[in-house]
């Protein structure tokens, strides 16, 4: 829901970036400080604009670039205030997305340990359950094993005695032994 809702801010504040930026255009052509800025910032667009160009067109050495009118930098400066504040605008949604989704993949990470955690330590349990019952299982066995060597040593002396009886084929009698 909350993703939703940013998309769609984001969303409405790139539509109205356009809006917006016409809106800081105008402000910054009729503030004197930000109009000079603006237009010196056109001046050296304008340069590098040359340069690149003739660059492109395979010129090579050093041009004069004379400075643009007055009239022809206040026109630039304006497309680069209103593009400027459009890309900043986009700049901060694609930051706050980048920074968002940052988050979430960490919180995703921190749940799967969690998660991965848990299955350890379940496990660590269940060996030390399994461990235990084994042990018990040891005591028992070897319980069990001494009562049957009893009962074996048992049987073997009542077979001793009843070959004993049966040796003289009862001829005396009962023996006592």
């Amino acid at each position: 829901m909350a993703a939703l809702v940013f998309k769609m801010g984001a969303l409405l504040l790139k539509q109205m970036a356009k809006p917006l930026g016409s809106r800081f255009e105008k402000w910054a052509m009729n503030h004197p400080v930000a109009r000079r800025y603006i237009i010196s910032a056109a001046q050296v667009v304008h340069r590098w604009e040359v340069y690149i160009t003739r660059g492109a067109e395979g010129k090579s050495g050093k041009a004069f670039v004379g400075a643009m009118t007055e009239e022809k930098s206040v026109e630039l400066a304006s497309k680069i205030a209103s593009e400027g504040f459009v890309f900043a605008v986009g700049i901060l949604i694609v930051t706050f997305e980048y920074d968002r989704t940052r988050r979430k993949e960490i919180e995703k990470k921190k749940k799967e340990e969690q998660e991965r955690q848990a299955i350890l330590d379940q496990a660590k349990r269940e060996r030390e359950r399994l461990r235990i019952e084994n042990q018990e299982q040891q005591e028992l066995i070897g319980q069990l094993l001494h009562r049957v060597e009893r009962l074996e040593t048992g049987i073997q002396e009542a077979q001793q005695r009843r070959v004993k009886q049966s040796m003289w084929g009862g001829f005396l009698g009962p023996r006592a032994l």
